[in-house]
């Protein structure tokens, strides 16, 4: 909370930020209780002596006291996380009750009118979103009695693992979305899934709005994951001026090494993702006015794809490119792409020694059978390139492993994201990233 004249002002996102990392604490916690209680040494291991035994049980009791206090700690980071979030809660019920008494003081207006384009007075709740959102709440409430049966015939009949697994993923994701009301754009749940959620309010008073794009086996399986990422980028700004859409609204490659470097894909997907692009530029431009900042961020396969929405057009004033396959199959500089986008502010980062840089910038025959995603973004013309440093726990990222893991919170990498979002401060590349991500790549071009 911050002083303000009059009292205080209190910051929902900050309450639910904190809530989280309460949460995650607690489930540390909790596996170290659990490792504990399965701690079992005999007598024997402290010597065969006469003060073997008094070891033994001053060792047990030790351990006991330890679980003990755990067990306290466990439960106080429960109760505190649970008012936490409850607080959080209750003040935005608050605000959305303040808001809607304030909007009934004000003529209906749902469709923007002549003298007032932008549209502004409305909110996230009115016009063609609100009637998505509702149609697919019922949408995601049918597919999750579909699951349940299929769940039931699966253990009934002994079915495969994996697909007892999918199953149960599906029925989590389903559960959570309709338990917090999640505001789903997008649902198909044929084949592995189509999605996309909005994280956060497009509103008087929005200034920055993220569109996120996944990369190779994007599926229902693993959305909760890129919703996730929203979360923690909405819950950042305590001025809750962020907003983010995470897009999953297409058909994904679902192998890196047999589908990911095949090009149909993202040329499939990209048309939609810039009607997608199109339609939300429409709901910044009604629901939040002018001075909002919309921001294209594709991780992986998801680059590529950003790539060539932004060769059709795609109305971003910011793209972010996080360990991309690519600018996209068949452009290679600006001149591939129209004169429209010649003002939007690009960026780029790709960890050392991601296997990514195997697929970035390849040309030759590989383009012309349909595969390949175009030049390297990190060294297209005019992009910025940003360092993705350490991980939460300090460790320079690099290798497989950092792949997905610059996009988790506290890595130097997810406040690049987060600055490049919200106008924040960057760390561009330095010796971190470009001088040893150019030794793999001559490394890789050499065929060593």
């Amino acid at each position: 909370m911050a002083s303000s004249a009059g009292g205080y002002r209190v910051a929902p996102a900050r309450l639910e930020a904190a809530a989280a990392e309460l949460e995650q604490r607690a489930g540390v916690l909790k596996t170290t209780r659990t490792a504990l209680a399965g701690e079992n040494v005999p007598a024997a291991a402290f010597g065969q002596v006469s003060a073997s035994n008094a070891a033994s049980a001053t060792y047990t009791k030790t351990i006991k006291d330890l679980a003990g206090k755990l067990d306290g700690q466990v439960s106080t980071a429960t109760v505190i996380h649970h008012g936490l979030a409850a607080a959080a809660g209750g003040y935005r019920r608050a605000d959305v009750q303040v808001a809607a008494s304030y909007r009934a003081l004000l003529p209906e207006s749902p469709l923007p009118k002549a003298g007032n384009p932008a549209g502004i007075g409305g909110t996230a709740d009115t016009g063609q979103w609100a009637t998505a959102i509702a149609q697919n709440r019922t949408k995601v409430s049918d597919a999750l009695t579909s699951e349940r049966d299929k769940l039931a015939d699966l253990l009934a009949s002994g079915g495969k693992a994996g697909d007892i697994t999918d199953a149960r993923n599906r029925i989590a994701l389903y559960e959570d979305i309709l338990a917090n009301d999640r505001q789903i754009l997008r649902f198909d749940p044929a084949g592995n899934g189509r999605i996309a959620e909005l994280v956060g309010r497009i509103e008087p008073g929005t200034r920055n709005v993220g569109l996120f794009v996944p990369g190779v086996n994007t599926s229902f399986d693993n959305f909760q994951s890129y919703a996730d990422l929203g979360k923690s980028l909405v819950a950042a700004d305590a001025t809750g001026r962020t907003a983010m859409v995470v897009w999953a609204d297409g058909v994904f490659p679902q192998n890196v090494i047999t589908e990911g470097p095949a090009a149909h894909y993202a040329q499939t997907m990209a048309p939609e993702l810039k009607a997608f692009g199109d339609e939300l530029r429409g709901q910044i431009d009604s629901h939040a006015g002018p001075g909002v900042v919309l921001t294209a961020v594709g991780h992986s396969y998801g680059g590529a794809t950003v790539g060539l929405a932004e060769q059709l057009g795609l109305k971003a004033d910011q793209v972010l490119h996080v360990e991309s396959a690519g600018m996209g199959h068949g452009i290679w500089g600006p001149d591939d792409l129209p004169a429209g986008q010649a003002g939007v502010r690009r960026y780029s980062m790709t960890a050392p020694f991601d296997p990514i840089v195997v697929a970035q910038g390849n040309a030759g025959p590989i383009e012309w059978l349909g595969a390949g995603h175009g030049a390297d973004p990190d060294r297209f013309p005019g992009v910025v390139e940003l360092e993705t440093g350490r991980d939460a726990n300090g460790d320079l990222q690099w290798g497989m492993d950092s792949h997905s893991g610059v996009l988790k919170p506290g890595s130097d990498s997810w406040n690049n994201i987060y600055g490049v979002i919200t106008g924040g401060p960057l760390t561009h590349e330095g010796f971190t990233g470009g001088s040893l991500r150019e030794m793999v790549v001559e490394g890789v071009g050499r065929g060593l």
